[in-house]
């Protein structure tokens, strides 16, 4: 697995669309998006008309940090997506297969998609640095959130007894209620993606 411990401040701007695999477009919504993921199933993140946003986590099996917030992001899913808000985890690995990543979804016990970007085509758009990692989008493509889901990580290695915090969450919450997002962008603290040249 390709990746390093640390700490990584998420960049002040938001990519504002998605491009396709293997092309240079970037449509102006979410609506043309397809994502595959482990099992062969294709996703399209808002073709239903009761979804307003999607939640893309990057994430990594060998990363402690990652794996540690598993059950947070298994309950935001859950409490979330009856709302109408969509989540994928995504695996910027290149060395990742569809069997490990499988593996590791039913240890966890994960409900959301599961996506291999071993290609690192998606990390490299979202400019994604570590590992975990949220972005947020709403249907018209406008990244409104990114960074950390809580604040438990202190910083690699050290974390509170609980957060103090619930960035994602309360992010989430705002898209909801159709407020604007009060901390669009966080410190992801966790394990640093390595982008392959």
């Amino acid at each position: 697995m390709r990746l390093l411990t640390g700490i990584s401040l998420s960049c002040l701007l938001c990519l504002t669309a998605w491009g396709e695999p293997g092309k240079n477009r970037r449509p102006s919504s979410l609506n043309h998006l397809k994502l595959v993921d482990v099992t062969g199933t294709v996703h399209e993140p808002v073709k239903s008309a009761k979804t307003i946003a999607a939640v893309f986590v990057y994430v990594d099996t060998t990363c402690p940090i990652a794996n540690f917030y598993q059950p947070t992001l298994r309950r935001l899913a859950q409490a979330f997506e009856p709302r109408g808000i969509r989540f994928f985890q995504l695996h910027p690995d290149p060395d990742g297969t569809k069997e490990d990543l499988t593996t590791h979804a039913r240890e966890f016990e994960i409900i959301s998609p599961v996506i291999l970007d071993n290609k690192q085509h998606y990390a490299r758009l979202h400019n994604a640095k570590v590992t975990p990692e949220a972005h947020v989008y709403l249907r018209d493509g406008t990244c409104v959130y990114r960074g950390r889901i809580d604040d438990t990580y202190t910083t690699y290695g050290k974390r509170r007894p609980s957060p103090t915090t619930h960035d994602l969450r309360d992010a989430l919450s705002a898209i909801i209620s159709g407020s604007k997002v009060t901390n669009p962008v966080t410190k992801a603290i966790g394990c640093q993606i390595l982008i392959e040249k």
